[in-house]
């Protein structure tokens, strides 16, 4: 009866001290999001002028630049089911929901918890690890990082960039370089990772030490299509393709505001403010997208009223429907945001139960396509 009181206390305690972790987590996004707010409302001359330039646009670029928008998504999926492969093979008409569902989840729920949201999704439709989605997730965001800097050094080739824009990529090509090299050394070194890990794990205590193992076992699992130049070269291709149609929704909208630069300016705008989701901050990158996407179109003489005005359109078209579409999708699975949060504060393992496949007959879900490999 002692072990179990101190046990409880223990809980207690620790799940007392993740909640305070997480409002202060809350809390400082929010801050961090209105400092770049009040950043990006300086570079516009006044509120009223930025309302008079939205009302004047036109809105209906928006339409195909969703189409555009909503390719980009597909061939995120498509890219998905090549990391899973060495897993699993999952039909990209299957994961594209769970894609849309964590995008949704990463605009409405701090510290980019989209990721974990996806990762638990799919382990509830299709039984793969948790830990293991998780890492292809990861290996995702590090191409997503690459072909951002990418984006950036093809448009320093012609334009001088400020400061600002030269710190950012400094900054983050030093952290995803280190980053995806550390990665793909521990995939093709497995055996010794794994033997590092057994020795790490002998400091760690009894009770949490095969739960960790797991994680880590499997989330090295999810690492395996690093070790293959095939599936490497159709991830980057992929992701190269999806951000090159966000970047046509960038440019078509902005014909919706007149804008008066090129397509590099877009180019631009596309890769830093995507790579300013690194800095923590509210639900939807609030703030943060608005300071960096102005900042980059004004370099190219954007007048800085246009500029934010057509930003402030552009992250609603960003936002609103993928967070719609993919509460849809929660629903028609049968779950939702709170469930989902509290199964993944939990630690919950996944389970292996089946959930209704969202489609136009509202039928049950198909059997996993393919198997373990």
């Amino acid at each position: 009866m002692i072990v179990e009181t101190r046990s409880e206390e223990t809980g207690g305690v620790g799940m007392l001290g993740s909640e305070i972790a997480r409002r202060w987590r809350i809390w400082l996004g929010i801050v961090i999001s209105a400092a770049f707010l009040y950043w990006a409302a300086n570079q516009a001359s006044s509120i009223s002028a930025i309302g008079a330039t939205l009302r004047q646009a036109s809105y209906w670029y928006v339409i195909p630049a969703l189409g555009a928008y909503f390719l980009g998504v597909w061939l995120r999926a498509v890219r998905w089911h090549y990391l899973l492969r060495p897993m699993r093979s999952i039909r990209p008409t299957r994961l594209f929901p769970v894609v849309v569902i964590g995008y949704m989840a990463n605009d409405v729920l701090p510290a980019r918890l989209g990721e974990a949201v996806r990762a638990y999704v799919l382990g509830q439709r299709e039984s793969v690890s948790k830990s293991a989605a998780l890492a292809t997730i990861l290996v995702e965001r590090l191409f997503d990082g690459v072909v951002m800097l990418s984006f950036m050094a093809l448009v320093g080739l012609a334009f001088t960039f400020d400061d600002t824009l030269q710190q950012i990529f400094r900054f983050a090509g030093a952290a995803f370089a280190t980053a995806l090299v550390t990665l793909i050394v521990i995939a093709s070194s497995k055996p010794t990772a794994l033997r590092l890990l057994d020795v790490a794990l002998h400091i760690v205590p009894p009770r949490p030490r095969a739960r960790i193992a797991d994680f880590a076992i499997r989330f090295l699992e999810g690492l395996d299509v690093l070790q293959s130049p095939r599936l490497m070269a159709m991830t980057l291709l992929l992701t190269i393709g999806a951000w090159c149609a966000e970047t046509a929704m960038y440019y078509v909208i902005s014909l919706g505001f007149q804008l008066t630069v090129g397509v590099p300016a877009y180019v631009l705008a596309t890769a830093v403010a995507n790579l300013g989701t690194m800095v923590p901050s509210s639900p939807g990158y609030i703030g943060t997208f608005e300071a960096l996407a102005t900042r980059s179109l004004t370099l190219f003489g954007a007048d800085p009223d246009a500029a934010l005005s057509y930003v402030i359109a552009l992250h609603l078209a960003l936002l609103v429907p993928v967070t719609v579409l993919g509460f849809v999708y929660l629903w028609r699975y049968g779950l939702s945001l709170r469930q989902v949060q509290s199964d993944l504060r939990r630690g919950l393992p996944l389970s292996p139960r089946a959930v209704p496949e969202p489609g136009p007959t509202g039928g049950e879900r198909e059997g996993t396509e393919g198997g373990k490999r």
